[in-house]
């Protein structure tokens, strides 16, 4: 199995863990997975919008907006397996270790549960690392959750597509 389907698999369990995706309730009666339709739109469109909100300081290198989007335990799993908790990651960012010239996401899907949502899709990134500027395509997920009524960003994971993969995909 390779290192990128294992880190895949990986956050995927830890979704079990995060509130929302709980399939029980205090009583032991079965939670509906995902909300009725106009909920589920409503904080679809929101974090959708808060994702947006971030991506974008993320772009412009604001640390101080991009620290009130994510959770304490933030992970940002980037594509070569490297895993950097929150304060590195803001601090790569700060400190233009990880300088971000292009961010964009296409074939954009999310699901919400109650307290929690999952981000999905497709993107393109160009960055300067270091002095080493890295263009690459990958498929990325990231974990929101609500806390104290605002959503926070709880991890990131991105995984590099094969070249097969985005011939087929430019092509569809």
């Amino acid at each position: 199995m390779s290192l990128n389907r294992a880190l895949l698999c990986a956050v995927s369990g830890v979704l079990v863990f995060i509130p929302g995706f709980s399939s029980e309730g205090k009583s032991g009666d079965a939670v509906p997975a995902a909300q009725s339709g106009d909920a589920e739109a409503g904080a679809d469109q929101e974090v959708l919008k808060i994702n947006a909100e971030c991506n974008a300081a993320e772009l412009r290198g604001d640390v101080a907006v991009m620290d009130n989007c994510e959770t304490d335990d933030f992970t940002h799993t980037h594509a070569n397996g490297t895993v950097e908790h929150k304060a590195a990651y803001l601090k790569g960012v700060g400190s233009g270790a990880h300088k971000f010239l292009a961010l964009d996401l296409s074939d954009v899907h999310v699901r919400s549960y109650a307290a929690a949502a999952i981000v999905e899709g497709h993107l393109h990134l160009r960055a300067n690392n270091n002095g080493k500027i890295a263009d690459v395509n990958n498929l990325f997920m990231t974990v929101w959750t609500k806390q104290r009524g605002e959503w926070r960003e709880a991890a990131w994971i991105a995984v590099r597509l094969p070249e097969r993969q985005l011939g087929a995909s430019a092509n569809e």
